[in-house]
């Protein structure tokens, strides 16, 4: 059981890094952005083409991390704060559907379509501890999304542009009226999310096989724990995704039958019983 628990932990690890890019770019922006999980499927692209350059890993997830946040941050001053002066939040979403399109034909132009095999973080046999069987892949997956997790919680609850980025979630008239920089909030946010992409992109890609199209059951399975957990809560993200990963985990290994329409069937339940999910709260009315 610990073993399966530990396994699903692992794999809501990567649920929970993507949800939580969703939960950010929705609850400040308002928009639903659908190009979270091909950034980070464009972003391992990279990761790969630095590691078979014989870049050390650390380099390299330090590398994508950073080139996320730079496109994060050139995509809002670029184009989405253009285009939100202009149109409509379905417009926006329609933006960030177009992303993913672009996204998956520049992966497929420069790096192929033949589907490449990513390299593991760490290799070796797995560990047992009490009776665990502990992959090394999972016990390192594991390790970095804690310590992201408490670095984005530091920035968000004990920053000046945390608080404030908050803050616009909460109320943006109220923000503008206390004159909190709006754009410098929402160039923060995107970058967060996309470095958040990069690292979830490069996490999941030794588990499966590298092509422009292999996060796009991440990026599902990332709003179903977005949904589970409140979709204007980062901490209901998290738990939202390590719940879905070890639920998941365990239908999978007793029910087989329904373990790929589990977390459809999940997503339905929640939002009948607890609409806002388990730490949502209703939105207030934007001004």
């Amino acid at each position: 059981m610990w073993t399966l628990i530990f396994r699903g932990l692992a794999t809501g690890s990567i649920y929970s890094l993507t949800a939580m890019g969703i939960v950010l770019v929705l609850s400040t922006t308002n928009v639903m952005n659908f190009a979270q999980g091909d950034m980070g499927m464009f972003l391992a692209f990279i990761a790969f083409a630095l590691l078979m350059r014989h870049v050390s890993y650390p380099i390299a997830i330090i590398a994508v991390v950073l080139i996320g946040l730079l496109l994060g941050a050139l995509l809002e001053r670029g184009l989405m704060s253009k285009v939100r002066k202009t149109t409509s939040h379905l417009g926006m979403l329609i933006v960030t559907l177009a992303l993913t399109m672009i996204l998956e034909g520049l992966a497929g132009y420069f790096f192929g379509t033949t589907p490449l095999l990513f390299p593991p973080l760490v290799q070796g046999a797995p560990l047992q501890f009490l009776g665990i069987i502990l992959d090394r892949q999972d016990l390192v997956s594991l390790a970095i999304a804690g310590v992201v997790v408490l670095i984005l919680f530091i920035v968000l609850y004990r920053t000046k542009i945390g608080i404030a980025s908050r803050s616009l979630a909460e109320d943006e008239y109220a923000a503008r009226l206390l004159g909190i920089p709006i754009k410098n909030i929402y160039i923060f946010i995107w970058a967060a999310s996309f470095g958040l992409a990069g690292l979830a992109g490069i996490m999941v890609a030794p588990k499966l096989s590298l092509e422009p199209s292999f996060m796009i059951v991440i990026q599902l399975k990332a709003f179903i724990a977005a949904v589970l957990g409140g979709m204007n809560s980062v901490v209901g993200a998290v738990v939202g995704g390590l719940l879905l990963g070890v639920l998941e985990n365990f239908v999978a290994y007793y029910i087989p039958q329904i373990k790929d329409s589990f977390s459809l069937i999940l997503v339905v339940a929640v939002l009948l019983v607890l609409p806002e999910g388990i730490f949502g709260k209703r939105a207030a009315r934007r001004a």
